[in-house]
């Protein structure tokens, strides 16, 4: 799944054209998964104003698809691919530096960090808001703030999502959940292999 690619500003068309190029499709493959004729989907991406039908359908497919975009689509909107970790494989990265070669996922982001990567997030802690399976954005380049939402790798318990509460000296770090279960916890910033903010969430609308 992905956040929507096109910018808000453009054409449902140039949109719908995204989606098709990125994934590959040709227009009668495009149709098929949209669950419409070819001559109307060509109608569409000539400018032909969409149904509701399938502005809805798109727009739940547009987000349940996993794709990558080649280095010329990419370029024309801005994206480059990012490489989306796992929670274990977020454990196993130690230094703020560092990312296991062995991801196999990308997913297509406009983040100005060039160090950007996506962490598919794991548990019920950020929940109502955020579930398990979305994907967390982060910035490694940026230091991140009381009140944003971080993802962490802590010394003794692995990897967290929270949203992160800095003390007063600055040293102690609170962390809180959207999960009324989850209680706050406090740590010491040398407790920390890294903590970086998240840019942005990608929802995962289709569960296993």
């Amino acid at each position: 799944m992905i956040p929507s690619a096109a910018h808000p500003n453009e054409s449902f068309a140039e949109r719908l054209r995204f989606w098709r190029v990125s994934q590959n499709f040709t227009q009668a493959e495009a149709a098929r998964q949209l669950d419409i004729d070819r001559s109307y989907l060509s109608q569409v991406e000539r400018g032909r104003s969409p149904g509701n039908a399938l502005r809805t359908r798109f727009f739940l497919v547009e987000k349940s698809s996993s794709i990558k975009v080649n280095g010329n689509v990419g370029a024309a909107y801005g994206l480059r691919n990012l490489p989306v970790l796992s929670w274990t494989q977020a454990g196993q990265a130690l230094e703020p530096g560092e990312i296991p070669r062995d991801w196999d996922e990308v997913v297509p982001s406009d983040v100005y960090d060039e160090r950007a990567f996506g962490v598919r997030l794991r548990g019920d802690s950020m929940e109502p808001r955020f579930s398990d399976g979305d994907i967390a954005i982060l910035l490694p380049s940026t230091t991140p703030t009381a009140g944003e939402i971080v993802v962490a790798n802590l010394r003794n318990q692995g990897v967290l999502c929270k949203i992160m509460h800095v003390q007063l000296d600055k040293n102690l770090i609170k962390l809180s959940s959207y999960n009324p279960a989850y209680p706050t916890t406090e740590y010491r910033r040398d407790e920390f292999h890294w903590i970086f903010p998240v840019a942005t969430i990608i929802k995962q609308l289709r569960r296993k």
